[in-house]
């Protein structure tokens, strides 16, 4: 079973004592070729170039271009550590021992319109792109499509539990790989509704529970329940699950 997670935008370099246990792996070479394809792309561009694609100004503009600028000058580090955001917070890295980290290691996969796809051990550095910023011919999902596919296909055989954000999880191959989206909704007013930042919070709360327990069957995941949410049969497909929080 491998889980497919979302990147984001905010990333920053935390310490963790226990993550120093953590044996770090790197990116596989044939995505490799492609990050520099998209490195060498970035260098190019201006800051007036970076502020149109990135819509930035600013501090923000000034740091993203620097980044660019002297990408490999920055320090790595591990995937799982170095993404900041809100689904992220949820995921207590600082409880985690080494069957967990080796759990991250072999089952956990981060979709990145840099790197194309990371397992959570990856080591990274920091950076500014997401799927919706064109800055080749073709789109980011263009790009990635064939080399992620193919990365993939060795886990062919495997169930991919995609926890991620459409964004990102739409390049995943239905009709090629065995995927179950996993979706999660709000009842508000007696209506149900998607709001974004609970749905990310969730997301990181489900892969903090997998890691947790190193989920390896499709009833563990029905058995989620925190934060309030619990999973929703009636509302539920083979191939969806509907977790509802009231």
């Amino acid at each position: 079973m491998k889980l497919f997670f979302s990147p984001s935008k905010g990333m920053k370099y935390k310490t963790f004592q226990n993550l120093k246990q953590f044996q770090s792996t790197s990116q596989n070479e044939n995505l490799k070729i492609k990050t520099n394809e998209l490195l060498g792309a970035l260098k190019v561009f201006s800051k007036d170039d970076l502020s149109k694609i990135f819509k930035i100004k600013g501090s923000l503009l000034e740091e993203t271009y620097n980044q660019y600028q002297f990408y490999y000058e920055q320090e790595e580090r591990e995937a799982i550590s170095l993404y900041d955001g809100v689904s992220f917070k949820q995921i207590d890295l600082e409880s985690f021992s080494n069957s967990e980290f080796d759990y991250i290691k072999n089952n956990v996969l981060i979709f990145s319109a840099l790197y194309g796809i990371n397992f959570g051990s990856n080591l990274i550095r920091p950076y500014r792109l997401d799927m919706t910023n064109k800055i080749l011919e073709v789109s980011p999902y263009s790009f990635w499509n064939e080399v992620i596919e193919n990365f993939l296909l060795t886990y062919k055989n495997e169930i991919f539990i995609n926890i991620a954000s459409k964004e990102f999880s739409k390049i995943l191959n239905r009709k090629i790989f065995n995927v179950i989206d996993i979706e999660f909704r709000q009842i508000v007013d007696e209506k149900v509704k998607n709001i974004s930042t609970e749905a990310k919070k969730a997301r990181g709360a489900m892969l903090n529970y997998l890691i947790e327990i190193k989920g390896n069957n499709i009833s563990q995941i029905k058995s989620f329940n925190r934060l309030g949410y619990q999973f929703s049969e009636e509302d539920s497909t083979e191939n969806e699950f509907i977790f509802l929080k009231k």
